[in-house]
């Protein structure tokens, strides 16, 4: 008997990257739903306020401007490296190294690096003190880290959005 692979077929979609100093539209995988709809395969590096599983409508594609439909059910956690290791591929790997195992124990994975920033896609059912734990700890390890939740809190009142009460 014939054995096949399916392989799962993706398209890219371009997602507005806001705040920290940073705009531009960003590359980020999803699947087409149709009627504008998708579903986000990856948490994106760098656009805030969605995490990979949740499903976005894209209002305007050329600058990438979106709302989110429904979430999937995770938490997206940015970890940047100190200022001194931003450049340094290595440091990136070692300290990529020393997190992930951490975040799969809690059913999560990493979605992305690139020099000097990583991205974590965690389900929300693990907790926040479990979630926050592995990032302090990962602070205190690597001094002048910093870390970051990217689709917990509203870009401008900074109040949390609770999607996941």
């Amino acid at each position: 008997m014939e054995e096949r692979t399916k392989v799962m077929t993706h398209d890219h979609v371009n997602v507005a990257v806001e705040g920290s100093g940073t705009s531009g539209v960003e590359l980020v995988p999803a699947q087409h739903l149709g009627d504008g709809n998708w579903l986000v395969l990856r948490s994106p590096l760098y656009a805030l306020q969605l995490a990979a599983g949740d499903t976005i409508r894209i209002v305007n594609n050329e600058v990438g401007t979106f709302e989110v439909v429904s979430r999937g059910g995770n938490v997206a956690v940015q970890f940047y490296l100190s200022e001194n290791e931003l450049d340094d591929p290595q440091a990136t790997t070692s300290v990529a190294n020393r997190i992930t195992p951490k975040v799969v124990e809690l059913g999560g994975r990493l979605d992305g690096q690139t020099m000097g920033l990583m991205v974590y896609t965690i389900p929300v059912e693990a907790g926040f003190p479990a979630i926050e734990n592995i990032f302090a700890m990962a602070i205190d390890e690597f001094p002048g880290a910093q870390w970051q939740y990217t689709n917990i809190y509203d870009m401008t009142t900074g109040e949390p959005l609770c999607w996941w009460e």
